[in-house]
């Protein structure tokens, strides 16, 4: 009778342990992750919001939850899952893109009786550093005067500087830059506003003769009226900044912008470069075609795995379009379109077992809202992904890690989704996604697709619904006595 009356009081106790941090469960573990999600999903914040889920279980193909899954979506940045495999399927793991410099000859002495050319083959992480770089190789053959002109050549693709469905106002935005070959910085500079007591001050980084400031600001002398305002003019005076608005005493501002004429920007800063490492050119910037018989003397050269890893990470759009019209160029020959290169992402995409007539496809970085795709076809093409071990090695470790970098580096800090969900976020007005895997508890890989649209406040708090479900997804074990004592939530609070 003692001994009964112990046992009971020692279960009462470890029951006790348990429910201060868990919550019992008579649900078998599928069901119960199906219901967790739900609950998250039943928050009024949801009445007005379309959103879309599917999970998949890799190893055996089991559904552990879906919603809305066939229905088409907004993908957002998702598209960049399509880019990042189907460049690394067609033009190989080992692709480099460049960035080169030519010479009409070999000079004599330090002159070269001629022109110099510079080349774009789409390369969209080039830098000022770069440029640096690359001025400073050519020094190293002697060179100090180029008689003639600094020769862009931007041939590698089309004129089309910009992605179809992409809306008018987002031009000098940062996140719709002009597409080029000849690319420099993203194509974007950023403008630097300080104030000292008694005026204001601008300065670009980097520090350029390629864009005009025209300050028409002035210091708050009581509260601020009108905000200080840094624009790009457009009509008429191309890359001209004007500064206008007020701006309170001993402060600052830093606002980055898009450029027109990418290729001038990165001839500009090239010449630049040039005359920093003591190279003068006595021409001028001109358009022009690198002939086949000059040499070339210097290139940068970027592995194709470090761009894709470099976009994912921060979801840059202009790698995405870049790759596009690489894959064009390299498949139907120069001018690289975006047409050529989605034409081939299609194929791709049907290789994969999606039907490309079920979906829709008009860019290669998601800006588009002409983009259209379903959760289920997302996690069909990840599925097909993890199947193919030489791609999907590169690609899972190009995705933002829960808690660690990139677009997720401060979402789901938390065990255990944190160092372990690998995921891209897609956002637009009104558009919020989250796709990728993650392991459960029992080391086993799930996919998933969040696709969520269709409200007009913060993506805040439907990114912390997402990251409540990663959370769930982590924390998931199909062992019926692990999840006999169901964890709470990591991430419970949508308010917070």
């Amino acid at each position: 009778m003692k001994f009964a009356i112990i046992i009971f009081f020692l279960s009462v106790m470890l029951l006790g342990c348990s429910t201060s941090h868990s919550v019992v469960s008579s649900l078998d573990p599928v069901s119960q992750l199906r219901a967790d999600i739900n609950s998250v999903l039943s928050d009024s914040l949801f009445i007005p919001t379309h959103a879309a889920i599917k999970v998949v279980a890799l190893e055996d193909n089991t559904v552990l939850y879906e919603r809305d899954s066939k229905v088409l979506m907004h993908p957002a940045s998702n598209m960049k899952l399509f880019t990042s495999a189907a460049a690394l399927s067609i033009l190989d793991t080992n692709y480099l893109l460049k960035t080169s410099v030519f010479i009409d000859r070999y000079p004599s002495d330090s002159l070269v009786n001629g022109a110099l050319y510079l080349k774009g083959y789409g390369n969209p992480d080039f830098t000022d550093a770069d440029a640096d770089s690359l001025a400073a190789a050519v020094r190293r053959f002697g060179i100090t005067t180029i008689a003639g002109d600094l020769i862009l050549d931007n041939s590698y693709f089309d004129d089309e500087y910009w992605g179809a469905g992409w809306t008018w106002d987002d031009e000098s935005d940062p996140d719709a830059p002009y597409i080029d070959a000849l690319s420099i910085n993203k194509n974007c500079i950023t403008i630097i506003v300080t104030s000292d007591s008694m005026n204001i001050s601008a300065y670009t980084e980097p520090m350029t003769d390629f864009v005009t400031i025209t300050m028409k600001a002035t210091i708050a002398i009581d509260s601020i009226r009108n905000p200080l305002k840094i624009k790009c003019l457009l009509m008429n005076n191309p890359n001209t900044i004007v500064i206008e608005g007020e701006l309170p005493k001993f402060s600052y501002m830093t606002q980055k912008v898009s450029l027109r004429r990418p290729e001038y920007y990165t001839g500009t800063l090239f010449r630049e470069s040039l005359k920093r490492a003591g190279i003068l050119v006595n021409g001028n910037l001109v358009d022009g075609l690198v002939p086949k018989t000059v040499p070339e003397i210097a290139c940068h050269i970027q592995p194709i795995e470090k761009v894709i890893t470099a976009m994912n990470k921060v979801s840059d759009n202009l790698a995405a379009e870049n790759l596009i019209k690489i894959i064009g160029a390299e498949k139907y020959g120069i001018p690289g379109t975006t047409r050529h290169g989605l034409t081939m992402v299609k194929l791709f995409l049907s290789e994969a077992g999606i039907d490309t007539v079920q979906c829709s496809v008009a860019d290669g970085s998601g800006v588009s809202r002409y983009n259209l795709f379903s959760a289920d076809q997302i996690v069909q093409f990840l599925t097909a992904l993890y199947k193919q071990p030489k791609i999907f090695s590169i690609l899972y470790h190009s995705l933002p890690i829960a808690g660690i970098d990139g677009t997720l580096s401060e979402r789901m800090v938390s065990y255990p989704a944190s160092t372990n969900l690998h995921a891209k976020t897609g956002t637009l007005n009104g558009v919020s996604c989250l796709s990728g895997y993650v392991q459960t508890r029992d080391g086993e890989m799930l996919t998933f697709s969040i696709l969520m649209q269709n409200f007009n406040t913060s993506p805040a708090a439907y990114r912390r619904a997402q990251d409540r479900i990663g959370g769930m997804l982590a924390g998931f074990s199909r062992n019926s006595l692990v999840n006999k004592i169901k964890t709470i939530d990591p991430y419970h609070s949508l308010k917070k």
